[in-house]
């Protein structure tokens, strides 16, 4: 946005919501993993100093949802500044190409090449039909000659030889069962609001915040990682065993692994 142009309010409410949870954009970058540089330029509106237009709409969409508010709002008040009309194209003459009828063709025209064509075909077969009767004319009578067939001796066929005896088939072994790994349940109950990031098996299952008495579970095969922004709010269950986060700290992460 250029000094020049008005405020759309974006800025403004993502920095008022964020100062009534008592954080920094020190706080939220930890949070989100978005550079400190780029909130504070999508808080003065300062879009320009973004990577894209696509980076736009990523970096707006994880502000507002770890702040608690509606990315959709956001993004309408966006697109009703920055997205410009289409523009309707002015000046277009329309070209009238007159079509003149194609002359008709007599009927003498239209008849002339099948009546090269029979004609052509007529002289093929007198051609073909005359060389076939000069050639029979000219050959000479063939002589058959008689000649005796030749005697076919007989050969005495060698004995049958001994077929080996077939081996029994021998079973397949039976393949080794690779024991199934059991599922990893992870179930976290918030006692103040927190903002949660869950990746299951390489995934994004679930980012946002957790209002205080509400239960979530999640569950995955191989691995999950959790991330928590506020750890003393929450109690975590791992497959039914309670794991305590480090109260200290202001942002917690853990990967875990199915047994």
């Amino acid at each position: 946005m250029n000094g020049s142009e008005e405020p759309i309010g974006i800025g403004e409410r993502l920095r008022n919501a964020r100062e009534a949870r008592g954080w920094s954009l020190a706080d939220v970058s930890e949070l989100t993993r978005v550079r400190t540089v780029f909130l504070q330029a999508i808080e003065d509106e300062q879009f320009d100093r973004l990577p894209g237009r696509t980076y736009v709409r990523g970096f707006l969409r994880t502000y507002a949802t770890a702040l608690g508010l509606d990315p959709e709002e956001l993004f309408d008040a966006y697109h009703m500044r920055f997205d410009e009309p289409a523009q309707p194209i002015v000046g277009a003459h329309t070209v009238e190409v007159p079509i003149r009828p194609a002359a008709r063709q007599s009927r003498l025209r239209r008849i002339a090449p099948l009546f090269v064509a029979v004609l052509l075909l007529i002289l093929i077969v007198f051609a073909f039909d005359f060389a076939r009767r000069m050639q029979a004319l000219n050959s000479p009578a063939s002589e058959t000659l008689t000649r005796p067939s030749p005697t076919v001796r007989q050969v005495p066929s060698p004995p049958p030889l001994a077929q080996p005896r077939p081996e029994p088939a021998r079973e397949p072994a039976a393949p080794a069962e690779t024991p199934e790994r059991s599922p990893l349940t992870v179930v976290v109950r918030a006692s103040a609001e927190t903002w949660i990031r869950v990746v299951a098996d390489g995934g994004r299952v679930f980012q946002g915040l957790v209002a205080p008495g509400e239960t979530r579970s999640w569950t995955a095969q191989r691995t999950m990682t959790v991330r928590i922004g506020n750890p003393s709010g929450v109690a975590l269950e791992v497959n039914g065993e309670l794991v305590e986060p480090p109260s200290q700290r202001r942002v917690w992460e853990r990967t875990f692994t199915a047994p």
